[in-house]
């Protein structure tokens, strides 16, 4: 297995799972974040198995903590172990930062297999445009302050608005 920066030749496959996977509540305007990527902001991952794609992570930086914002393996490579060691060449990658993600509450799947990997609960819930969610960490000690600066560069000054610590 082997992660990589996507590039332009990947962009179909990706865009194909990210609209399949995630909701339209979910979704970001895709557009959003190739824009993001190309000024440095975020970063879009493509994993794969034996050089053919099979899933992806989308990233964003803050100075001191990553946001894993997507991150999902195609439907027919699931239960093969492959999800667990995506993630384990990401948090490698990734070693000199924690990061961070966020579970929504009806997504109990995902949450257990984050936790089962190693991240953390760190008893902070936000609410992001009316859905609450839960945030899990590789540190256990995350503090929401330090979400905050990825969300403020993701969001703009107004972040506030759009996400809100409700625990």
């Amino acid at each position: 297995m082997d992660i990589c920066t996507a590039g332009s030749l990947d962009k179909k496959f990706i865009l194909e799972l990210y609209q399949k996977t995630f909701s339209p509540q979910q979704r970001q305007e895709f557009a959003l974040i190739e824009r993001r990527t190309a000024m440095g902001e975020m970063e879009i991952l493509l994993i794969r198995e034996e050089r053919k794609p099979i899933g992806f992570a989308i990233l964003a930086y803050g100075e001191k903590l990553v946001l894993l914002d997507y991150f999902v393996i195609a439907e027919k490579y699931r239960g093969q172990g492959l999800g667990s060691a995506a993630l384990e060449l990401i948090r490698e990658l990734y070693d000199d930062r924690p990061f961070f993600l966020e579970t929504e509450e009806q997504e109990e799947g995902a949450r257990a297999f984050f936790l089962h990997n190693g991240l953390y609960e760190t008893g902070i819930c936000i609410d992001q445009g009316g859905v609450c969610m839960e945030l899990l960490s590789t540190q256990p000690e995350l503090r929401f302050e330090e979400c905050e600066q990825v969300y403020r560069s993701l969001f703009g000054a107004n972040y506030r608005e759009i996400v809100k610590r409700v625990k």
